[in-house]
């Protein structure tokens, strides 16, 4: 039971008792960080009421999420995906499960059509909710649902995961970096920016010894402009109590955002990092 889910002891144990005792309830709310496995969680879960070892091949298993042209998951997805077929008896077994991920994008309209259902769903369903946070899910909602709170995972699995998974090595910066997320780890490393982080260290150590000649150079082989490479940056300085620099950091982000030209925003940014270090 939840062999494959790593770390998350405790949620669990609480999903593993629901199931044991047979107690499972007609909605949840799984929330928590982006990226620590609560959609893995959350199929795991389904699997189990569901009594399948393969989610997708069965037609009582329904994923909803938000469409790519959507800002938000609109009230026509929840009307089509749930409201006019959960009360439809399942096709081969004796449960349906419906999962709702990144319900954070539930727009008003859709939380009501979907507080419906809530209010009075049939025996046979179950609805998991998964986000980030509950803090755009109305009250309402969130009163009908059974609340799983997901915490981030520890710097050590988050290792181990990366040395089962992938052959590279991470130092302890990238990993307080990556914050307890694998989502967020396997997305750093797919899109090879691990070289580029290592070149923000040594950028960093170059600025601390105010080498300006070495922060140029080493500035020259980083592509700032590539996601997350400022964001490390700022981490890196917010991780060793160098508050001013992480501001002067946040204002060349904003400089080039809108446009700003590329080499003067950079250097001024090492520059006056190396001055108020």
């Amino acid at each position: 039971m939840f062999e494959n889910i790593l770390g998350h002891e405790n949620e669990i144990n609480i999903l593993s008792n629901i199931i044991s005792s047979k107690k499972v309830s007609h909605s949840y709310l799984f929330c928590g960080p982006s990226g620590i496995g609560k959609l893995m969680m959350a199929k795991e879960f389904a699997k189990l009421i569901l009594n399948v070892n393969n989610l997708n091949s069965c037609p009582d298993y329904i994923y909803i999420c938000k469409k790519e042209d959507k800002k938000n998951i609109v009230v026509e997805q929840i009307r089509e995906s749930i409201v006019d077929t959960i009360f439809i008896t399942p096709a081969t077994g004796d449960m349906k499960v419906y999962i709702i991920d990144g319900a954070e994008s539930l727009n008003d309209a859709s939380q009501n059509a979907l507080l419906k259902t809530l209010e009075e769903p049939p025996k046979h369903a179950v609805i998991i909710l998964i986000a980030a946070s509950s803090a755009n899910i109305l009250p309402t909602v969130i009163s009908r649902v059974y609340t799983v709170n997901f915490n981030k995972l520890d710097g050590k699995i988050i290792e181990k995961y990366i040395n089962q998974n992938f052959d590279v090595q991470l130092d302890n910066n990238i990993i307080e970096f990556i914050d307890g997320s694998i989502g967020f780890a396997t997305e750093i490393i797919n899109e090879k920016l691990i070289d580029e982080l290592n070149k923000i260290t040594d950028l960093y150590s170059n600025i601390v010894t105010k080498n300006i000649v070495k922060c140029m150079k080493e500035s020259e082989k980083i592509d700032f402009n590539k996601k997350y490479i400022l964001d490390y940056l700022q981490h890196v300085f917010f991780s060793k109590d160098k508050y001013l620099c992480t501001e002067i950091v946040e204002k060349a982000k904003e400089r080039l955002k809108y446009n700003g030209n590329y080499d003067i925003v950079i250097d001024n940014m090492i520059l006056k990092c190396i001055e108020n270090i």
